[in-house]
């Protein structure tokens, strides 16, 4: 049994727990466009991965709205109402999360959220939440989401792609490395972190050998890109932006073509037991990036035992996000004093970055005193798990926090991605 089985069989039981708790708490997760939620709920639509290579993430994202929901039911609901989700899969699919948001958006819920990919994440507010004026909360790190014109219905939970390019950059080369090439995936997401890691390295007198990218279909077959990206001589460094399979499929062919010269590789959107399970030894030593939690911030460490003792796992990669964009839209309709999409729309920004001594700081898990600090009168400023958010006018954190792991071949020969560094920038 590998080691992502094992840890699905080891969560069984406590998932199931968290399950079955929800259903009597207004938490239930439906699965089914037909189901028929509970009567008097708040119902918030959650858009994530579900099925494909990306599913484990999805997974997770969704463990830890489920979270957040719990506790926010426990505190009383919002205006005294429990909270319930609603799920679509956008099968990391354009054109399926289009049509999976539309199918909540017909359900005249007063946000949606869960997008991790950028690739989805923009064409459904293009295509779907803008114009119906749906607040839309996403956690895709492209910058092009900063350049929506989205009437400010949509925020994000992790930073723009601009910080975390130049985090990997500046990473890169105090590793050492001065020359650089860079593959990515051909889609907002790949172009987006791409651009920011060459800006980057260009500005610190860097610039790259290459920058080649690949159609977002391929997977395996990449001769005629890694061609192309030795073109100008074998780099020391492979910057990789892109996804587990493809990124897997990268590692291996270098290592056919180069043996012993092969070059370190880093990566941003490509980590993972996927990756490890596929690229067998030519992914070791592969460091990559991840927008994270400061994980030596009380914050985290309320979420981390939170989730542990919930779900039974350790939180992966960037599940805090469903997590944060539940508190975030719950207390914004707590402030607005109505479960609407106005409320969301007109209090998210203020909820996140209120100032003067007389804002009340809201951790994870304290949604309770968020409530009584709103009956109060105060203003609040929700601190959450990634970041202390803190929205700018385009609905964008103002900093990031990223984890450099790496994968590491142990004793027993087993290969896990291990922490190396914690980032925060700028």
């Amino acid at each position: 049994m590998d080691k992502w089985s094992k840890a699905m069989a080891a969560m069984t039981a406590p998932v199931l727990a968290l399950a079955l708790a929800s259903c009597g708490g207004g938490t239930s997760v439906d699965a089914n466009p037909a189901a028929v939620t509970a009567p008097g709920t708040v119902k918030l639509g959650l858009l994530v991965t579900r099925t494909g290579t990306a599913a484990n993430q999805g997974q997770f994202v969704e463990y830890a709205a489920r979270l957040a929901v719990q506790e926010i039911n426990a505190a009383g609901g919002v205006n005294g109402q429990p909270l319930e989700l609603v799920l679509r899969d956008d099968k990391l699919d354009a054109d399926t999360g289009v049509q999976s948001a539309r199918e909540l958006l017909a359900m005249d819920l007063p946000a949606i959220f869960g997008p991790f990919s950028s690739r989805v994440a923009i064409p459904v507010a293009q295509q779907a939440t803008i114009a119906a004026g749906m607040p839309f909360v996403v956690s895709g790190s492209s910058p092009q989401i900063t350049t929506l014109e989205d009437n400010g219905t949509v925020w994000r939970t992790v930073a723009s792609d601009v910080l975390q390019g130049a985090a990997v950059a500046d990473h890169m080369l105090a590793q050492g490395h001065s020359r650089i090439a860079i593959l990515h995936v051909d889609d907002v997401f790949g172009q987006g972190a791409s651009e920011a890691v060459r800006a980057r390295l260009a500005a610190r007198g860097a610039p790259p050998l290459t920058k080649v990218q690949y159609p977002a279909s391929k997977t395996v077959g990449f001769d005629a890109e890694l061609t192309a990206l030795l073109a100008n001589g074998v780099p020391d460094a492979v910057f990789i932006a892109g996804f587990a399979l493809d990124g897997a499929s990268i590692a291996r062919g270098l290592k056919e073509r180069l043996g012993a010269r092969m070059p370190r590789l880093y990566g941003a959107g490509n980590f993972g037991v996927a990756f490890i399970n596929n690229a067998g030894e030519a992914g070791i030593g592969m460091q990559a990036v991840s927008p994270t939690a400061p994980r030596e911030s009380p914050d985290y460490a309320a979420y981390r035992t939170a989730f542990v003792k919930a779900v039974g796992l350790e939180p992966e990669g960037t599940s805090f996000t469903g997590y944060d964009a539940v508190y975030l839209i719950a207390l914004a309709m707590a402030q607005g004093g109505a479960n609407t999409r106005a409320a969301v729309l007109a209090n998210m920004a203020s909820i996140s970055h209120a100032e003067g001594a007389a804002a009340v700081q809201i951790h994870p898990g304290q949604f309770a005193q968020a409530l009584n600090a709103i009956k109060a009168g105060r203003d609040i400023d929700y601190q959450g798990v990634g970041s202390v958010i803190d929205f700018d006018a385009n609905g964008d954190p103002t900093a990031g926090t990223y984890l450099i792991l790496e994968a590491v071949k142990a004793a027993d020969g087993s290969v896990s991605f291990v922490e190396r560094k914690v980032i925060s920038f700028p």
